[in-house]
């Protein structure tokens, strides 16, 4: 089956410096993969490639078979490519469900509703609160929508950002370090999000250092090091390989 991201060959370099170079590997459609590795390995320049923020200096990247690279980002987002970033990107003066209903597509109002603020308009602006809030609630903040954005905790702003980011209709969702600091009662939230989102058919490409999580939703894994990918395949395998022991989790992991 044609997976439903592939990438050839990629590389991106930010003038003599490669931060990723060759990129090959599969991203089959309905499953959870984890993208690891340490600190400066091509994650984060990985997911920008994908999502259309940095554009390949070489190489392709291919979505259902078609090739995307160099699209921009709002051209992806409509093609079904949503993503989450590793800084957070809110709106601090703006409740939580205003900052999710900015990613809703808003249904046509005309220069007469918009002036005169008709009741229509209101009716379309009540109408993508709702849906924010739904939105929320899924990502497990359903008392949090009139909280403004700033006023929320740092975990509580990650899962704003996730919602948000589920509010384009995503097939690919790419989840940079969501549980960055996370209580663990919220990371026990998003292990349950993640996996919901699989069980409703969204591909999920997660970037984490949180192994314990990775372990636990990740059907495969990709790792890279230095930009260059090194192993490919299930967590309990690669928890075991050499390569990545060396690279990233270290001897107390083997």
């Amino acid at each position: 089956m044609t997976p439903l991201l592939a990438l050839r060959g990629v590389s991106r370099q930010f003038g003599g410096v490669a931060a990723l170079s060759d990129v090959t590997f599969d991203v089959p459609a309905g499953a959870v993969i984890g993208l690891i590795g340490p600190n400066g390995s091509g994650k984060t320049t990985l997911m920008n490639v994908v999502s259309g923020v940095d554009a390949p200096t070489s190489g392709a990247v291919l979505l259902d078979g078609a090739p995307v690279h160099g699209l921009p980002a709002h051209v992806l987002a409509r093609r079904g490519i949503a993503r989450t970033f590793q800084h957070i990107r809110l709106i601090p003066q703006l409740t939580a469900a205003q900052n999710v209903a900015l990613a809703l597509r808003r249904p046509q109002a005309g220069p007469a509703d918009i002036l005169l603020r008709l009741p229509r308009l209101r009716r379309i602006e009540a109408a993508r609160l709702s849906r924010a809030e739904d939105l929320l609630a899924r990502a497990g903040l359903d008392r949090h929508g009139a909280v403004l954005a700033g006023d929320l905790s740092y975990g509580d702003r990650r899962r704003v950002e996730i919602a948000r980011a589920l509010a384009a209709g995503p097939r690919l969702l790419l989840l940079d370090e969501p549980a960055a600091g996370m209580t663990l009662t919220e990371r026990g939230a998003l292990r349950g999000l993640i996996r919901g989102l699989r069980a409703d058919g969204i591909t999920v490409v997660l970037v984490e250092h949180d192994m314990d999580l990775v372990m636990e939703v990740c059907d495969e894994l990709r790792v890279l090091n230095q930009g260059r990918p090194i192993a490919a395949g299930l967590p309990a395998v690669l928890r075991r390989d050499p390569r990545v022991i060396e690279a990233y989790l270290g001897a107390e992991d083997a």
